[in-house]
């Protein structure tokens, strides 16, 4: 049996040694286009691409030339590498560092001074506002706070002794040890300074 017009007999389907729905060289036929289709190494799925390091499914992450995962380089926690930075206001922090950063630095300063113009009150509510957020503020407003305590108790004795003439002394001096030693104490904080008063006491901390 032979068939009309095929060179080839062993061709029956006159495809040049191919089957049907074969390609040029025999197996399945490639894919439409290239670009969408294919195994892995070569795209993956369509728009997709094959296994991480060779397009990855999804998009590639910033660092790393395919798939999922953390970007190369780069760590997870603080203090490594490449990790997290500090939050905002911790970096230069008395808490952090030890050392008072400008804005804890102001507050210092205020604490000292205020117990110039209001006494005792000046430095109390520094210290109850800022005592459990910065320890720089926390020490120079109790350090301002006992010596204004200490002043105080000065000032009810002079007044006691006022009938004797020394007690109006005694009033004039502790003003002006309040004046000058706040206005130090001030400076001092103010450079970052952990002021001591040249005598207080510690009954506030």
């Amino acid at each position: 049996m032979s068939y009309q017009n095929n060179p080839n007999p062993d061709d029956p389907y006159d495809q040049g040694g191919q089957q049907p729905n074969q390609g040029p060289s025999g197996g399945y036929p490639p894919p439409a286009d290239p670009q969408q289709g294919g195994y892995p190494g070569q795209g993956g799925y369509p728009g997709q691409g094959g296994y991480p390091g060779q397009g990855g499914y999804g998009q590639p992450q910033p660092g790393q030339p395919g798939g999922y995962g953390v970007p190369h380089g780069q760590g997870g926690y603080p203090g490594q590498p490449g990790g997290y930075a500090p939050g905002p206001g911790f970096g230069d922090s008395s808490a952090v560092t030890g050392q008072p950063n400008q804005d804890e630095r102001t507050m210092g300063l205020l604490s000292h001074l205020s117990g110039i113009l209001f006494s005792v009150l000046g430095p109390l509510v520094l210290y109850l506002i800022k005592k459990d957020e910065s320890p720089f503020v926390r020490d120079q407003a109790a350090q301002a706070l006992n010596f204004q305590i200490l002043l105080l108790i000065g000032y009810l004795i002079s007044m006691v002794l006022y009938f004797i003439l020394i007690g109006g002394l005694i009033h004039v001096a502790l003003w002006v040890c309040a004046v000058v030693f706040g206005i130090l104490g001030a400076m001092a904080a103010n450079k970052g300074e952990w002021y001591r008063y040249p005598f207080n006491v510690s009954w506030i901390k």
